[in-house]
């Protein structure tokens, strides 16, 4: 089974998360920690690979080196943020099939204006619903695996509320979406009526579990009880990545030694074997064949 048909296959047993992986080591890493699903978040990605907060400038092909990368090291379904395609409708074809190439098997097009802006970020505008509906049915058309999944995503709360915002997924389910998803809903009550309305279009509902972003912060538990079919866990990794190198270099800095957080770093042992060097020198060695000593004038005589 592909990994879009699993990703699909996990829809039917709900509750699940995707969960974020910021790059190769964190990928493996989630893979290892049971996850059943891995997200690429463009906010992570905008500061891995360019030291830069989510404000649109990432470009798509940036952005799918990075998917690439992570979908090589792990065998998860993989959830890809796609912003705003990246354009107008050429530009959400192409984004598709590079996806697609990369190894993803889901992605989000939102319907922000450019320049977009996280989610969770004020200064948001979005584009007509129609101009969005445009885009989804020219993504779509050029999907080439069936299974791969187009979520569509509204930014609508905060710019126009929320009536607009289901109004705007209702639209989008209409054009074909696959899932449905209103970043950034404010409350609990947001959350229910969003659930009540879009519920009966049969279309999986998704909700972004961001801990520090404008939303509630709610266990899976709580979400699905709520009605929504699975949830990202999006940054979270990358911001305790953060924290803890930025403590180990001013521990460093400050003492000119890691001894008093030795207890906190993996060793280098088991680094590599997490990697898999073992594995790596063993197939080296399977291939390498050993010289015979070459032989003596009286051995040739």
């Amino acid at each position: 089974m592909s990994r879009s048909a699993r990703f699909r296959e996990l829809l039917k047993s709900p509750p699940f998360v995707c969960l974020g992986a910021h790059d190769a080591v964190t990928a493996m890493l989630a893979e290892q920690a049971g996850a059943k699903a891995i997200y690429v978040s463009g906010f992570a990605a905008s500061a891995i690979v360019a030291g830069q907060p989510d404000v649109g400038l990432l470009t798509q092909t940036e952005m799918f080196e990075h998917i690439r990368r992570i979908c090589r090291v792990t065998s998860l379904p993989v959830f890809a943020d796609a912003d705003t395609g990246y354009g107008g409708i050429l530009d959400v074809q192409r984004t598709i099939r590079l996806w697609e190439e990369a190894g993803a098997s889901v992605l989000h097009l939102e319907d922000q204006a450019v320049p977009k802006k996280c989610g969770h970020f004020a200064g948001k505008q979005v584009i007509p619903k129609e101009e969005m509906q445009a885009k989804l049915r020219a993504m779509l058309a050029a999907r080439t695996d069936p299974d791969f999944f187009v979520v569509a995503r509204t930014d609508a709360i905060a710019v126009t509320g929320l009536n607009d915002a289901i109004e705007r997924l209702a639209a989008y389910a209409e054009a074909g979406a696959d899932g449905l998803y209103a970043d950034a809903p404010e409350s609990i009550e947001q959350m229910q009526e969003m659930v009540r309305r879009l519920k009966p279009l049969g279309k999986p509902i998704l909700f972004n579990m961001a801990r520090s972003g404008k939303s509630p912060y709610l266990t899976l538990d709580q979400v699905y009880k709520l009605g929504f079919d699975y949830a990202l866990c999006p940054i979270e990794p990358m911001f305790a990545m953060h924290k803890a190198v930025k403590e180990m270099m001013e521990i460093f800095m400050r003492e000119g030694s890691t001894d008093s957080v030795a207890d906190r770093m993996t060793s280098f042992e088991d680094f590599n074997r997490f990697v898999g060097l073992d594995e790596a020198v063993a197939e080296e060695a399977s291939f390498n064949v050993v010289a015979a000593p070459p032989r003596s004038k009286a051995d040739a005589a």
